[in-house]
C-alpha cells in the first residue's frame, strides 16, 4: 500500500508520485510539473529533456548514484518499472498522458519505461544533475525488455 508522503505517494523507497492538475481552457492546456517547492534538496539547475518511444520499446533500464529524476509522461502511455538497489524492492507504475502525474526517482533507484500504447510515447524528464559524458552517473540494470509483439 502506498504511503502518502508532502511530494504524493510512495511507491517505494525513494521513489514518490504526484497527481498532477491540467488546466483546460479554448485556448489549450497548461501543465505545471515540478515547481521549487517540490524538489528536496540544493536547488541547483540540472537539465531538462524529452525522450521518445515507440510502441513496446523501452527507455532507461539504468540507475545513478547521484542524480535524482522527475518523469512526466506527455503523450502516450507507459509501464514504469523501478527498483530500489540497495534492498530489491520493486514495483512497476502504469503512467499515462491522460492521467497527467509526476514520479520522482531519487538516487539508487533503477527506472524503465516501456511504451504501452499503439502511439509514441514523449517522457518528459528533469535531472537535478547534468549528464556529464566524460564520467556518467548511469549503471545500466535491465528492469524491462521491449515487446517486440507491439511492432
Amino acid at each position: 500500500m502506498s504511503e502518502q508522503t508532502m511530494q504524493g505517494f510512495q511507491i517505494l523507497p525513494g521513489v514518490s508520485r504526484r497527481e498532477l492538475r491540467r488546466r483546460e481552457d479554448a485556448r489549450g492546456w497548461l501543465l505545471k510539473l515540478l515547481m521549487r517547492e517540490h524538489i528536496s534538496g540544493p536547488l541547483d539547475f540540472g537539465e531538462i529533456y524529452v525522450t521518445a518511444a515507440t510502441a513496446g520499446q523501452v527507455k532507461g533500464n539504468h540507475f545513478h548514484e547521484k542524480a535524482r529524476e522527475w518523469f512526466c509522461v506527455l503523450q502516450g502511455r507507459a509501464l514504469m518499472a523501478v527498483q530500489v538497489m540497495a534492498s530489491g524492492e520493486s514495483a512497476q507504475v502504469e503512467l499515462s498522458a491522460d492521467a497527467p502525474a509526476i514520479v520522482e526517482v531519487a538516487p539508487g533507484v533503477a527506472h524503465a519505461f516501456r511504451n504501452s500504447g499503439s502511439e509514441t510515447m514523449l517522457l518528459l524528464a528533469y535531472a537535478d544533475d547534468p549528464y556529464n559524458a566524460a564520467a556518467p552517473d548511469e549503471q545500466r540494470v535491465v528492469l524491462l525488455e521491449p515487446d517486440t509483439a507491439a511492432r
